[in-house]
């Protein structure tokens, strides 16, 4: 890993260089707290869209938080099937429902705005099925914390560019993205590099030719070393 030092102004250029290419990026609002939890909850491991229509399928047929508390999981399951995993993810919210209600009396996390980031992060990693990924995408999207939902996007990224070692968990890139709260926004470069992996930097074949930050990308760098010792 870079010194932090260098690591930092690294990732202030790239921020800077992705900006101009998928636009300026502001935290205007979000949903509220318990809102935010359960659509990352359904999104684990399925698309926005497909998320999106189960969480409206959710509401739509259990308009009130109790309600889906006290149903069955088998009628959850039937609701979020679109989403996939529905048995799990079904099970997952009722006992989150369930607990959050143990905790506050109350089907609300709006209790969370008042607390610092590092009590925020540690009440929702503390309640079960909750990782540093949803953990981070309810500071990022509800709460507006300055905090990096690390997603496949964002972890392949940074890896490409060296910036995170090869092996590093996801556990410890959310670790590492707390150390740069105060230089930038994450919630400006979290959105530009789910933008730059799905339009540029992806799994297979990524598209160096087209990549805004290749000058600063070591796998460009090992891409463009290996092409040149093939040529005749």
């Amino acid at each position: 890993m870079l010194e932090s030092s260098r690591a930092i102004k690294k990732i202030i250029k790239i921020d800077q260089m992705l900006a101009r290419e998928y636009g300026h990026k502001r935290y205007t609002g979000g949903t509220d707290p318990l809102t935010e939890l359960i659509r990352t909850v359904l999104s684990q491991n399925t698309s926005d869209m497909n998320r999106d229509r189960a969480f409206a399928a959710l509401k739509k047929t259990f308009p009130r938080w109790e309600d889906i508390a006290e149903a069955s999981t088998r009628k959850i399951a039937l609701t979020i099937k679109v989403a996939g995993l529905a048995k799990i993810r079904g099970i997952r919210i009722i006992k989150l429902l369930k607990k959050i209600h143990d905790i506050n009396g109350e089907y609300n996390l709006d209790n969370l705005r008042d607390w610092p980031d590092e009590n925020v992060r540690q009440f929702l990693l503390d309640l079960k099925g909750v990782g540093p990924k949803t953990a981070a995408c309810v500071m990022a999207f509800s709460l507006g914390r300055n905090v990096m939902p690390v997603d496949t996007h964002v972890y392949r990224v940074f890896q490409r560019l060296g910036i995170l070692p090869a092996k590093i968990s996801i556990k410890a890139a959310h670790d590492y993205f707390v150390g740069l709260n105060d230089s930038l926004s994450l919630y400006q470069l979290h959105l530009n590099l789910i933008a730059h992996g799905r339009n540029v930097c992806h799994a297979r074949k990524p598209a160096c030719f087209d990549c805004a930050i290749g000058r600063y990308c070591d796998y460009y760098k090992k891409e463009m070393t290996a092409r040149s010792k093939t040529k005749p």
